[in-house]
């Protein structure tokens, strides 16, 4: 089995359990010790058999190699003598493989009498069985449960700390993400965002899906749940959180506020201050327009190029915003994420501090595997390619700031914020490093290859964003054929393009190096 991952089979009645069965789907596909050996296996969510079976479930079964069961009220319908969970208990059982039983409630009043006698079979067959109230109980047990199997059973040994890690993971999850409202409906979601997602879950284009066929995939990743009685499909509060169309109108938490000040210090009378709302990437977006709109960017000449500098660096801004939204407490309904701009410093203030076993020590040694709040929301942000989850993040910061010729960043908590400050410039423009990836740098070795016309030519088109071949005549005075063998040189090397015709032609940067 060496590189091949356990196939873990999760029974129980769907409808009744479907969120219990979403929270560990979500937890062996983002804990990072269990989704490096383990795969979960939810029968309603493979793809129909080529070869119709009579009982297809236990098919599955017999190529899993863990069985975890779930049992709460409900058995099956009227008349029916042995329920499918049943019959994949009993499956289990006859194939010898490692299974837990995970009944709900601290007591039996009010299961239906077939579920009882289930579970005295259960405890007369000797089967390892716990008892949990929630979601959270639910996830710590079966997640410590499969860390033991895994080692007992397979040689599967964690690294030292590993095992603590994760199970402090499970412990710190937040219950806010899979909580479930009765008024939400899948109208309250973004569309556009929702199908943005979808194409990075799926690999596939999602343009003209609706929200009702993209909901497989989302059920999966903990966004929406089904409700029992009705059978309608509604968001989960992460599902709000992350593609809402406004979080705000239902967690008033979600609001997110950006200041801009003259000074080193809040003031009366600030620069700008905005509020936003909806789903988690389009915040994120606007609130690094934001960023830019109210922090300077001086011009530098590098070679022939005019380049605009960034006061701080996007790529440290990004990941101290994403990181608020991946790891904030949700459940802290008094405080809202934060993003001020003062002259010296831009600060990303995100509510509660971080989560155990994290401490500002270790997040500022970088010594520390990586600890999520809000896993189900972080996995969506990692699926976009806005996060990594290996814990690496601040030291993404470190570097960006070192780069772009800044003072490493600083951490800090206070009031319930955990806090990343970014130090500025504080106006000495002359410290700030050119970077190495801007769109529209010139390379040397293509510089050295252009005649000193083509060099002015380049300056003068990144300073005034076009130029014209009358332009160059009088400013060279040169002849029309040397204008056009200098311009038509630096369109063949995708450095210009020429838009228009007649007297109005132009040339602007070329789509290679805009």
């Amino acid at each position: 089995m060496s590189g091949t991952k356990y196939r873990v089979f999760l029974s129980s009645v769907q409808k009744e359990l479907e969120p219990e069965r979403l929270a560990l789907f979500s937890l062996l596909t983002t804990d990072p010790t269990l989704k490096e050996h383990v795969e979960p296996v939810l029968f309603e969510k493979l793809p129909p058999p080529s070869r119709p079976t009579r009982k297809p479930y236990l098919t599955t079964l017999k190529t899993c190699h863990i069985y975890v069961l779930m049992l709460d009220r409900e058995y099956a319908q009227k008349g029916v003598t042995q329920s499918a969970t049943h019959e994949e208990y009993n499956s289990a059982r006859s194939m010898g493989i490692p299974a837990l039983a995970m009944v709900k409630g601290r007591h039996d009043t009010g299961r239906d009498p077939r579920t009882q006698e289930f579970f005295k079979q259960i405890k007369k067959d000797g089967f390892t069985y716990k008892r949990f109230i929630d979601r959270i109980d639910l996830k710590k047990e079966v997640g410590t449960w499969l860390l033991h199997v895994l080692k007992e059973e397979h040689g599967i040994v964690p690294e030292p700390g590993q095992e603590e890690s994760a199970e402090d993971t499970i412990e710190a999850a937040s219950a806010f993400e899979a909580s479930q409202q009765d008024d939400l409906i899948l109208r309250d979601l973004d569309l556009q965002a929702a199908r943005e997602l979808h194409a990075k879950l799926s690999g596939r284009s999602a343009q003209s899906m609706t929200m009702a066929k993209m909901a497989s995939i989302f059920r999966v990743r903990g966004l929406l749940w089904r409700d029992g009685e009705t059978g309608k499909l509604q968001p989960t509060a992460a599902g709000i959180v992350f593609l809402g169309k406004d979080p705000w109108l239902k967690y008033a938490q979600c609001q997110v506020l950006a200041d801009a000040y003259r000074d080193i210090r809040v003031t009366s009378k600030p620069k700008a201050q905005t509020k936003f709302s909806g789903p988690i990437p389009r915040v994120i977006d606007a609130l690094l327009e934001f960023a830019h709109r109210h922090t300077e960017h001086p011009t530098r000449v590098v070679g022939i190029n005019n380049i605009e500098l960034d006061e701080y660096p996007r790529r440290a801004v990004r990941e101290a915003l994403v990181n608020a939204f991946a790891h904030r407490d949700y459940e802290d309904a008094s405080r809202k994420i934060r993003l001020e701009i003062f002259r010296d410093r831009l600060v990303v203030s995100s509510p509660g501090y971080p989560p155990k076993p994290l401490t500002l020590a270790k997040l500022r040694r970088g010594n520390y595997d990586s600890c999520r709040r809000n896993p189900v929301i972080a996995e969506c942000l990692a699926s976009l390619d806005m996060m990594e989850q290996r814990g690496t993040g601040f030291e993404r910061i470190r570097v960006a700031m070192q780069d772009h010729g800044l003072d490493m960043h600083k951490l800090d908590k206070r009031d319930g914020y955990f806090k990343v400050i970014l130090p500025g410039p504080d106006g000495d423009f002359d410290r700030l490093r050119s970077p190495t990836d801007v769109q529209g740098l010139i390379p040397p070795s293509v510089e050295a290859q252009l005649n000193d016309r083509q060099k002015q030519i380049m300056v003068q088109v990144q300073t005034e964003g076009s130029i014209s071949s009358g332009w160059c005549r009088k400013t060279f005075g040169v002849a029309y054929q040397t204008v056009y063998r200098d311009l038509t040189g630096l369109v063949s090397a995708g450095l210009l393009e020429q838009t228009g015709a007649g007297r109005s032609t132009k040339y602007i940067i070329g789509v290679a190096h805009d």
